[in-house]
């Protein structure tokens, strides 16, 4: 699954079986955005998920303790003073029976998450040698079409056989929904 090096964060909320709240672990300097791919442990599983929102906090007690000078030197050198969170809707489950778009099953707290390689990805959204994003009606109200297009646009570069059907997704997303 994910060794220690590639750890990206844990779950720290778990808000129904798509919505999750992750503390993040990691120092890297490469910043996850919105509509990137993340895997999720669950049990041997692993349920891709896809980056929605950023949080990050500094609390106020600390924050009101130092002057706005002093705050720019000393807060950067403090990991444990800030925090950065980021919430996922988690898309469907990869196993080693196959790809199932949908959940029924939602991770537990604590449990680690990291980036999905390319691979992981691809495998994901061609479980028979054929894209498919089955995930994009179903989930379309709770993702937003902006989502959706970040969504499209990882896609895009990722899966070069599938441009063919996520060029009409793609316009009728930005399109407002009007092709």
């Amino acid at each position: 699954m994910v060794d220690d090096d590639t750890l990206f964060g844990e779950v720290v909320r778990v808000d129904g079986v798509n919505v999750y709240l992750v503390r993040s672990v990691s120092r890297s300097s490469r910043e996850l955005g919105v509509g990137e791919f993340v895997g999720v442990e669950c049990g041997g599983d692993v349920v891709v998920s896809v980056l929605t929102g950023v949080e990050r906090s500094i609390p106020e007690d600390v924050v009101s303790m130092i002057s706005l000078e002093m705050e720019s030197k000393y807060l950067p050198y403090s990991s444990e003073l800030d925090s950065s969170y980021y919430r996922l809707f988690g898309l469907g489950l990869l196993s080693r029976s196959g790809v199932q778009h949908g959940l029924r099953v939602a991770p537990r707290l604590r449990s680690r998450v990291w980036r999905l390689d390319d691979d992981t990805i691809r495998k994901f959204h061609l479980p028979h040698g054929r894209a498919n994003i089955s995930y994009f009606n179903r989930y379309r109200e709770a993702l937003g079409d902006d989502l959706l297009l970040a969504i499209v646009d990882e896609l895009w570069a990722l899966l070069p056989e599938a441009r063919r059907m996520l060029a009409p997704v793609r316009k009728y997303l930005k399109g407002g929904g009007a092709l």
